[in-house]
């Protein structure tokens, strides 16, 4: 099997070579009359290759929207839908310098009249039948669609409520389409070979990508749904979600330790809810169900606790890239801040199941005792396997002769404090060992620098598990 480092680097060159082809081919186009043609011309020219680049890129930002697993398995679901959050202000960009370039052109044929500029950027309505009037029409709507999709999208993160923003984020599917058609209609370079093929091909692309996602979208439900099956109380806020799916795992018959899904209810009125990602918590294999462990922190999560026995969820996934492969890795140290251990629960009841010999050191902070998730499975694993070692680091709590005296028979290491650089090199001996650190923002950068300070270890060496929901 081709490892994830390589797979990486051959969708980057594949992605590269696209845009630099589209480059090439509108170059072998133009180049007879580039060099000699007026400056205003270039202008033209330069802004027709900003159209094809936005093209290529809003093709692209659908296929990372489709969440292939052939794109997604190499680099993670986490890092493709931060790059396509990115990509969008680019392509605006690389969008509205077509426009202007385009304006200044039509500016300078017109003789730079004010009112035939402000026409020309800003009427939306025919005034005939003529396809080039058209085309620069549907131009206008296509990028007035794709500047709502993106910015309802960014409003999304912030104060926008999912069932608001997504609809108006698929707006974007509908400009892609008109801009596809404006530049047929208006650029003769689409129909000019070799330009052409370059046209043709980026537009076929995207039809397919585009009926490929709604093919997703309508069968999902057929395909992803799952029922809650029962709901065990961890600790006073967490809660673990058993899943169960008559048809039988479907998707998740192979998932790895360490992997997420995402979550939605089904809900009478709205229809499916927005989706949460969660870890996987169980270990692959568990009897067909899938299960997560979730802290009840939020709307989302906090519902969970008190849904019914049957309700139906649309389980998508799974996804992610934070798993050992513990057939390379000769020494494995998770560090877990609060309910960030879940994908190390996963892992660990997976080595377990498995008889998986790889020394495992787990150092997870936490506020006090009572949050910790699933205190007497691991206090079992760790009197039962040598090989796997639990240092328990509590912040909000002091570490006294009666509490250690209390936990002396549960195999623990206990610390007070932060997961600092002194806890670190008292547990962990870094030659040879694999680092993966899972947790809140904060915390991982306080455990990066650390690393860094104590071992130096570049943060480019620890694998991270990030939110980005």
């Amino acid at each position: 099997m081709v490892n994830s480092k390589l797979l990486r680097f051959l969708w980057i060159f594949v992605g590269l070579l696209g845009c630099a082809s589209i480059c090439f081919l509108w170059f072998l186009t133009i180049r007879n009359h580039f060099l000699v043609e007026p400056w205003i011309d270039k202008f033209a020219d330069v802004g027709n290759l900003l159209g094809f680049l936005s093209l290529f890129f809003i093709l692209l930002m659908t296929f990372l929207g489709t969440r292939p697993p052939v794109l997604e398995k190499p680099f993670g679901l986490g890092r493709l839908l931060r790059f396509h959050k990115k990509m969008a202000f680019f392509v605006i960009i690389l969008i509205f310098s077509h426009v202007i370039l385009k304006t200044i052109k039509y500016s300078q044929t017109v003789g730079w009249r004010t009112e035939d500029v402000w026409d020309f950027m800003l009427q939306f309505f025919p005034y005939s039948w003529d396809p080039g009037e058209n085309g620069l029409i549907i131009g206008r709507w296509a990028l007035l669609g794709v500047i709502v999709g993106v910015v309802f999208a960014k409003g999304g993160q912030y104060f926008l409520p999912f069932k608001i923003w997504k609809p108006f984020h698929f707006l974007i599917h509908v400009a892609g389409f008109f801009m596809y058609i404006h530049a047929f209609l208006v650029s003769p370079d689409t129909r000019v070979f070799p330009m052409s093929i370059g046209y043709y091909s980026l537009f076929a692309l995207w039809i397919i990508l585009v009926v490929y996602r709604f093919y997703y979208l309508a069968t999902r439900k057929s395909k992803r749904r799952w029922f809650l099956e029962s709901i065990k109380i961890e600790t006073h806020d967490t809660h673990s979600c058993f899943f169960i799916r008559p048809e039988g795992a479907g998707a998740f018959s192979k998932w790895l330790p360490g992997q997420f899904a995402l979550f939605r209810y089904k809900s009478s009125l709205l229809g499916w809810s927005e989706p949460h990602p969660f870890t996987i918590s169980c270990a692959p294999d568990s009897d067909g169900k899938i299960c997560c462990t979730v802290k009840a922190v939020g709307p989302f999560s906090a519902k969970l606790r008190t849904m019914s026995p049957g309700t139906a969820f649309l389980c998508e996934g799974p996804y992610g890239v934070f798993t050992p492969n513990f057939k390379k890795e000769k020494r494995l140290v998770f560090i877990a801040g609060g309910i960030g251990v879940t994908p190390f629960l996963s892992i660990v009841r997976y080595a377990i199941r498995k008889e998986i010999p790889t020394p495992i050191t787990l150092i997870w902070g936490n506020k006090t005792r009572k949050d910790i998730v699933a205190y007497d499975e691991l206090s079992s694993i760790v009197k039962s396997y040598e090989h796997i070692k639990v240092v328990h680091v509590l912040s909000n709590e002091r570490i006294t002769e009666e509490m250690l005296s209390e936990v002396s028979e549960d195999g623990f290491f206990w610390e007070e404090g932060l997961v600092g650089g002194a806890i670190l090199e008292k547990y962990i001996d870094p030659k040879g060992a694999s680092f993966y650190l899972c947790g809140p923002p904060a915390m991982q950068k306080f455990v990066l620098d650390e690393l860094r300070r104590v071992f130096k270890i570049s943060p480019r060496k620890v694998k991270r598990e990030l939110f980005y929901y």
